[in-house]
């Protein structure tokens, strides 16, 4: 499971139990929002797998912008539909996908995982509480807490670094296949776990670039992160998901 594979997962998912409210009969919207690569898909995920057999429908939707750039609001609507509602490709607007969404739904217990970055995004899957039957949970990752705000959401949560006991493993297994760094790359190790500020994604992605690697390559790389700005994650995410060697273009400006 995705659960087993995570370091220090509890900390992010016990507040979140504790909003979602589990056994509560009543429509909740929770969001969690944080930087790019903090972790806020990683923790749904694992969310999904504990509670989805509780629910009537279960659907997660974690690539809404690639959704909704080839094919609207619409589109993403229609995965939302997409194993519940055959009729789904006569949907023509986003108002009639709004519509349909609630008829479908509005008597169902519903658990909905999407990621969002515009609110209109959420608008067209997740309106309102009325959009689903009793004992519903729509969980929402977004980067924007405004987006949350503004869409009229108490229920949030702020996911943040890894605490500096827990970020050295998830690099580790990266960069040597296993728990503890090598004798000689400890200090490295902790140093560049230090840089990246017990952000996951960063761990992950230097760990694998790293892997296999001399030291005097580690020192190179090392003495060059300062010139990485951990802002241009988002790229890093989509390049590094897509297979390429970005850290070597971030490292090695």
């Amino acid at each position: 499971s995705v659960e087993n594979q995570i370091v220090g997962i509890d900390s992010g998912l016990k507040p979140i139990n504790l909003l979602l409210g589990a056994g509560v009969d009543d429509v909740r919207f929770v969001g969690i929002w944080g930087v790019g690569g903090i972790g806020k898909t990683t923790i749904a995920r694992v969310v999904h797998e504990r509670i989805s057999n509780e629910f009537e429908f279960s659907i997660f939707i974690g690539n809404v912008r690639n959704i909704v750039e080839k094919g609207g609001l619409v589109s993403l609507q229609k995965q939302l539909l997409s194993g519940i509602w055959m009729k789904k490709d006569d949907i023509s607007n986003f108002h009639e996908g709004a519509m349909i969404i609630r008829r479908v739904l509005c008597q169902k217990k519903v658990l909905l995982i999407v990621d969002v970055n515009h609110l209109e995004q959420l608008e067209s899957v997740a309106g309102n509480h009325e959009w689903f039957g009793f004992g519903s949970r729509v969980l929402i990752t977004t980067r924007n807490e405004r987006l949350l705000i503004k869409h009229g959401l108490e229920r949030r949560f702020q996911v943040k670094g890894l605490k500096s006991e827990d970020a050295l493993q998830p690099f580790t297994w990266k960069a040597f296949k296993k728990v503890y760094p090598e004798k000689y790359y400890l200090l490295l190790s902790n140093r560049i776990v230090s840089y990246v500020k017990g952000l996951p994604l960063a761990l992950e992605v230097f760990g694998s670039f790293l892997h296999g690697r001399g030291l005097s390559e580690w020192n190179s790389a090392l003495g060059k992160l300062g010139v990485c700005n951990l802002e241009i994650f988002e790229a890093l995410k989509i390049s590094y998901d897509g297979q390429e060697n970005v850290p070597g273009h971030c490292v090695f400006l």
